[in-house]
């Protein structure tokens, strides 16, 4: 954008709009081309989003887990976090096979969706429960995949009895997967693992092989995120 489609975007003074922009292109934040003098965001703006990503150093110290985990199962390990209702990927590995799932990161959907969801539900505090199931009751998304209070109850019950979650079809109908929650030294649930793949290639034996990988990392990343944040 030119320097007065910035100031009638912005609604702002000539000067104040110029200054802003300045301190912008120093920052590394925008770009100005030296032939238009136009200017864009620039490829400074990506530290801010791993700034995000990795605000506690999370999604760094799980990378190499979750290419162990990619090794161990053939398929895509991802890293969620919770983030109000929803889930949120900060980190994934994708499988290397031809026919593959891929979880981008960024990529954002109900917290109450999927075996890492529940993982992820699976730490909340009672009160918290009480609240995301009335929100459930009223929420569209909910009632487009089918997703009741009894659904995520029985869900659970499972992570409890089993230490993983699985689901397939829901959230992407081509998708299923295994999932393990994260825990901090204080039994807090701090992230999920996912081990995503297509659904064609999703039956209980190489469901039970990668809920063990899936377990093992939660593990790992866990004992490593509280060796860095003490």
């Amino acid at each position: 954008m030119s320097l007065k489609e910035l100031t009638d975007e912005l609604k702002l003074n000539k000067v104040t709009t110029f200054r802003l922009a300045r301190t912008l292109s120093h920052e590394g934040l925008l770009v100005q081309d030296p032939a238009s003098d136009r200017y864009s965001l620039s490829f400074g703006c990506l530290s801010l989003v791993d700034a995000i990503l990795d605000r506690n150093g999370l999604a760094e110290i799980s990378r190499k887990h979750l290419r162990k985990a990619r090794e161990e199962t053939g398929e895509t390990a991802t890293i969620l976090v919770r983030e109000g209702w929803d889930r949120v990927v900060i980190a994934t590995e994708p499988s290397l096979q031809p026919v593959r799932y891929v979880m981008e990161v960024g990529r954002s959907n109900r917290v109450y969706l999927s075996g890492s969801g529940a993982c992820l539900v699976s730490g909340m505090k009672e009160d918290e429960l009480e609240t995301l199931y009335a929100f459930i009751e009223t929420d569209s998304i909910a009632k487009e995949y089918g997703l009741t209070k009894q659904v995520l109850l029985e869900r659970l019950d499972f992570i409890t009895n089993n230490g993983w979650g699985t689901a397939q079809g829901e959230w992407a109908e081509e998708a299923a997967g295994v999932a393990a929650p994260i825990y901090n030294r204080d039994r807090e649930v701090i992230a999920a693992i996912a081990i995503a793949m297509p659904r064609n290639r999703y039956n209980k034996s190489y469901r039970d092989k990668c809920a063990p990988a899936a377990m093992k990392a939660a593990k790992l990343i866990g004992k490593e995120y509280d060796s860095i944040n003490r």
